[in-house]
């Protein structure tokens, strides 16, 4: 069967990560489609040898490809998306548009991939939130020995979360902090540079939460297990690259330790730093270009059996983003063949 692919916000952080995703990846795609916004139509992409033309998502016609990566937000994926489903093109989504309506699935592949192998195509599949991705990986392993009852989240996430403009405003206001020039605030509300954004700088809900701290629990409990408990506290930090996550962890059983810590070595696309000689893992580091998920600083609660603490950290653009979104597609297209 021919696969045609098109890469709808191909000019953004996020797809062009994919962009290299797709020179690296050996894939059986015959056709590959740029699609953007008016502002970007018309630029030339290289891709494989040769260079690709940015189209004018308005005038795109959806029925030419089998398979379209959306990474250009949710008022985008919400007029654009159901048209190329009814255009016979299956839609993997990386915005928040479907994530909490339950008719369109939220894969993370290495966690509830076996959703797709029984799919029917054309379909909206849903990428979760970066945050999200990068938590579940790390403790499913845990949840599969242990039943986890909670988990309560501090996070620590990259401006790139936020897109290539609040790349450039770190960048920006960096060098103009030091340099004691005016600092411009653009992108978020509060200067980034040098400081932390509680709540990621994002409004609070009618609970106290933000939407950002709020999907955490959504998605989790879509994704992993309905009942469990998830609270989260988000804040925005002055870093380009990679989500860190400080996780404290329930379960019904007794944990452990060496038990868990081999299982979790064991599952795919996890990699544990924890002995006595290893440092833990730093987003720039570590994580800023690797696919792995980085889990570290394991440790047994001071007071309960059933307790335990990690620190977990992943390139947001990649495992939050375009490695999944690719590793979806992966699976979808070896299910066809």
């Amino acid at each position: 069967m021919s696969n045609k692919l098109a890469i709808v916000g191909g000019t953004g952080a996020v797809g062009r990560v994919f962009i290299e995703y797709l020179k690296t990846h050996e894939l059986p795609i015959d056709e590959i489609k740029i699609v953007a916004s008016i502002r970007s139509a018309g630029k030339s992409i290289h891709l494989n040898g040769s260079d690709v033309v940015v189209e004018d998502i308005e005038n795109f016609d959806f029925s030419s490809v089998n398979f379209a990566f959306f990474s250009a937000g949710s008022e985008v994926a919400k007029k654009f998306a159901p048209i190329a489903k009814e255009s016979g093109c299956t839609v993997i989504d990386n915005s928040s548009c479907f994530r909490k309506d339950k008719e369109f699935p939220l894969i993370i592949p290495e966690v509830n991939g076996e959703l797709l192998d029984n799919m029917k195509l054309p379909q909206i599949i849903s990428n979760p939130n970066c945050s999200v991705s990068q938590l579940l990986v790390a403790i499913k392993p845990i949840h599969d020995l242990y039943k986890i009852k909670r988990v309560d989240v501090a996070t620590y996430q990259s401006v790139s979360g936020t897109g290539k403009e609040a790349i450039d405003e770190l960048t920006d206001q960096s060098k103009n902090f030091l340099e004691g020039n005016e600092i411009k605030k653009n992108i978020y509300s509060s200067q980034i540079a040098f400081n932390v954004l509680p709540g990621a700088n994002r409004p609070k809900l009618d609970n106290g939460y933000t939407e950002e701290e709020m999907k955490m629990t959504w998605e989790a409990q879509k994704i992993l297990d309905e009942s469990i408990q998830v609270t989260a506290s988000c804040a925005r930090v002055p870093v380009f690259y990679g989500h860190s996550e400080a996780v404290h962890i329930e379960t019904e059983l007794e944990i452990n330790l060496d038990e868990m810590i081999s299982k979790m070595q064991s599952f795919p696309g996890l990699k544990v730093i924890n002995s006595d000689t290893e440092f833990n893992p730093t987003p720039l580091d570590d994580a800023e270009g690797k696919d792995e998920v980085f889990v570290g600083s394991i440790r047994k609660d001071l007071w309960k059996e059933n307790r335990v603490n990690l620190w977990v950290i992943s390139d947001n653009l990649r495992k939050g983003a375009a490695l999944n979104s690719m590793q979806i597609l992966k699976r979808l297209i070896e299910k066809q063949n």
